[in-house]
């Protein structure tokens, strides 16, 4: 059976999971920068009797630039979750994409743990711990493909149980970051816990995920390779 191109939805998935996990962090940082902008407000008087016009005139400069800058990052901030939303649902949908089409592929060369179908249940129906079955598909997908390209000579460093291992805690940190994010995230400290758990998630999440991209695309190649050459021989044998 013919493999499929799918290197189009790996390549997406690996940018929009990227994009996504980044705009996480922008937007944590701009939600404390938020907070942080009204304590630098100088002490406003109950009443300006005694004050003179200058200070008056700086107080409202003070207060006026203040109103601008949180206005501004307010509006940053909120053009940074809409594309939160739209990039996780992009990454959301081709990661699914790209998961049915690498078993359907392994499918036609060699046996599976999970059907395409089960995995797009484990990743689509199971959205709060969507990442657990993730390492497992992952790994199952790394080592059969990397099997695969053994048998034919294809040297590639394979994606290693370490790797795994550092993707599933992250993954546990994540969603337990994620279930407390608004007492998390919302000092400075926590903040930047969140940003590096993230940051640490997206990393080891690439480690994994990037290799069974690159092995899925040797193995369509090497195929389209090998019927090119069938063809060619077939051809040369009916003019022979």
């Amino acid at each position: 059976m013919r493999l499929k191109d799918n290197s189009r939805r790996g390549d997406r998935t690996i940018f929009f999971l990227k994009f996504w996990l980044i705009l996480i962090v922008v937007v944590l940082v701009q939600a404390n920068i938020s907070i942080e902008i009204p304590n630098h407000l100088p002490p406003l008087p109950e009443t300006t009797e005694g004050m003179n016009k200058d200070t008056i005139l700086q107080l409202y400069h003070t207060a006026r630039r203040l109103y601008y800058l949180i206005m501004a990052n307010l509006v940053l901030m909120v053009g940074a979750i809409v594309m939160t939303f739209v990039t996780y649902a992009l990454c959301f949908v081709y990661r699914i994409l790209w998961f049915y089409r690498a078993i359907k592929n392994l499918r036609c060369l060699t046996k599976t743990t999970f059907s395409p179908n089960v995995a797009i249940i484990c990743t689509a129906l199971l959205p709060v711990i969507c990442l657990i079955p993730d390492v497992f598909i992952l790994w199952d997908i790394a080592r059969r493909q990397q099997k695969l390209l053994d048998k034919r000579g294809i040297q590639y460093t394979p994606v290693t149980r370490c790797n795994l291992v550092i993707f599933f805690v992250f993954a546990l940190v994540g969603i337990v970051i994620a279930a407390e994010l608004t007492e998390i995230a919302v000092s400075w400290p926590g903040c930047f816990v969140a940003c590096a758990a993230f940051i640490g998630l997206m990393m080891s999440w690439l480690r994994v995920l990037r290799p069974c991209v690159e092995q899925g695309n040797m193995l369509y190649q090497l195929q389209q390779k090998e019927i090119v050459r069938a063809k060619e021989d077939e051809t040369r044998h009916e003019h022979s």
